[in-house]
């Protein structure tokens, strides 16, 4: 049976903000009916938008019952990836040993072992083909990134095996019928344990790990020594995690020509943009996570890059081990698996564009802000149903001021939005009619007549209760005054009603209001999160005015 993608979204937590898609390095994020789904063949599972959703609505898959399962089913070795020190500072390996084995493994071992594997067998094919480009394969999402988002440049991938492969292939040969559990910073991991189930029962996270010693009551740092770790190597391998650590590594067995070390998704395209396959000496090592596996989205919360770092430094000796790692084969082949993402047709394109207000070069803001580096590309993700127009932050501000005057226009009252200082923002036609024209209610100007309406804003804006109904005067007329605060001590409306007007006056107000309100409720309901309002408190409010002008009819003809 298949297992879920390692990374999925929980729509009952998405809460539309886009930050994933913004996140996200290779836009691997389709927006539909307003939620953020990952799509699974564009994913390189480097947990970035995990880390950017401030509501968790993006989970990573929990491959701890699976882990579980293979424990109790006998014989299961625990694989450590090298960063584990970094993840659990001041634990030693044999009480790390002892934990692990509290849990139910038989043994446990440092993937380390596999990386020095790995180190020994990139130095020879460096001696072998050196006239060459060659990429690092060590990295699965990195390897990811290649096959599925730059396929040109596969022949580079080197043909070896990550050192955790390396490695299980080592433990599979020592110990025949072992199940063997990953334990590692690494989201991606979850994906290479999907695609070789011989190698892997199951990858989990150290925050897994951590969580399964809580919920079993075992306290890491209070045990007595457990077994050595299985099998010895010679250090070289403990460097992987931390950034450049494999061209350390490397360094000790062949000679430096052009070695190099990317990290960071972000980072990719540029530092690979004009390569190929047959650029001569060069050796690159990609890693996925800025600053190396110990800053990986799997690690425990708690410690900055520099402090894992130094804790991956200093812990760095060899530990004790029993026996030597068999020799296996550390050859792989890799293969493109781009995503089909056909061009679409320019009128389409065009069509798109047009959708979100782009008609012009000069349109197009190339912003980032839907999370596409530019307009086009978020125009081929809409031809393609992976975007929603509302994702473009712009075109959105727009409509929603758009939107936002054509109400304030159809209003049947005189409405008005002030500042702080009690400058005019927005008003209506109406208001400027009541103010005694233009020049007396520009935007800009302060606000005029009476002094109650000045006093009853200020309230509001100084963090008073809305005010609904209030009678006050302006010249001649005797008006219904309703005042809301929009942003809070920033900002606060009113609007007043005429109600020295005749009463069938009164009753054309309260249906072209009622008619206002079913017209543009949707609008402002979908505008509401960017212009920072509540939806339901404006209708409310304005529900109000409504039934109180028809109460005031009611009473008129009674």
């Amino acid at each position: 049976m298949e297992r879920r993608a390692p990374v999925s979204t929980d729509p009952a937590q998405c809460q539309d903000c886009y930050r994933c898609l913004r996140a996200c390095p290779v836009q691997a994020i389709s927006v539909a009916q307003g939620h953020a789904q990952v799509r699974p063949e564009a994913c390189i599972a480097c947990g970035r938008c995990v880390a950017a959703c401030p509501r968790r609505a993006k989970r990573v898959r929990d491959d701890l019952p699976a882990a579980r399962a293979a424990v109790a089913a006998g014989n299961a070795i625990a694989a450590l990836a090298p960063s584990w020190v970094a993840a659990f500072p001041g634990l030693g390996p044999e009480r790390c040993s002892a934990a692990l084995a509290r849990l139910g493994f038989c043994a446990v071992s440092e993937v380390a072992v596999g990386a020095s594997a790995v180190s020994a067998a990139t130095a020879e094919l460096l001696q072998r083909a050196p006239q060459r480009l060659w990429l690092s394969t060590a990295c699965p999402a990195a390897v990811a990134w290649v096959r599925r988002h730059r396929p040109e440049l596969v022949p580079a991938l080197a043909p070896i095996a990550s050192p955790a492969a390396v490695h299980a292939r080592m433990l599979a040969a020592a110990r025949p019928g072992c199940r063997v559990v990953l334990i590692t910073p690494c989201i991606a991991k979850k994906r290479e344990a999907d695609a070789h189930p011989e190698l892997w029962a199951a990858a989990i996270s150290f925050a897994d790990l951590a969580r399964w010693w809580q919920e079993a009551g075992i306290n890491p740092w209070t045990l007595p020594p457990g077994e050595p770790f299985l099998f010895a190597e010679d250090g070289g391998g403990r460097r992987y995690p931390l950034e450049g650590g494999m061209l350390q590594s490397l360094a000790a067995r062949h000679p430096p020509s052009m070695l190099a070390t990317v990290s960071g998704v972000d980072h990719f395209a540029a530092a690979c943009d004009g390569l190929g396959q047959h650029d001569a000496a060069t050796f690159v090592e990609l890693s996925a996570c800025s600053g190396g596996c110990i800053q990986g989205p799997g690690m425990p919360e708690g410690a900055g890059g520099l402090l894992r770092r130094r804790r991956a430094v200093l812990q760095a000796p060899v530990p004790e081990a029993r026996g030597c790692p068999p020799a296996v084969d550390t050859a792989a082949r890799w293969f493109p698996e781009p995503e089909a993402t056909p061009e679409p047709d320019e009128r389409f394109l065009i069509a798109a564009l047009e959708r979100i207000g782009k008609r012009r070069a000069e349109d197009e803001a190339n912003c980032g802000g839907c999370g596409y580096e530019a307009c086009r590309a978020f125009a081929r993700a809409m031809c393609a149903g992976r975007a929603e127009p509302e994702q473009c932050v712009t075109w959105m501000r727009r409509l929603a001021q758009r939107q936002a005057n054509a109400l304030l226009t159809a209003m049947p009252a005189a409405a008005v939005l002030v500042d702080r200082q009690l400058r005019i923002i927005e008003c209506n036609r109406h208001f400027v009619r009541l103010a005694g024209g233009e020049e007396r209610a520009s935007p800009g100007t302060a606000l005029g007549g009476p002094p109650t309406l000045a006093r009853l804003l200020r309230h509001v804006l100084d963090g008073g209760s809305e005010i609904v109904n209030r009678e006050l005067r302006w010249g001649s007329r005797v008006l219904s005054a309703s005042l809301f605060s929009v942003e809070p001590g920033q900002v606060a409306g009113a609007v007043l009603i005429d109600i020295t007007e005749p009463a069938m006056g009164r009753e054309q107000v309260a249906a072209r209001a009622r008619e206002a309100i079913e017209k543009h409720l949707a609008t402002v309901q979908r505008i509401a999160y960017l212009l920072g309002e509540n939806a339901a408190e404006t209708e409310g409010l304005l529900a109000q005015i409504v039934d109180a002008y028809a109460a005031q009819d009611g009473d008129g003809q009674a």
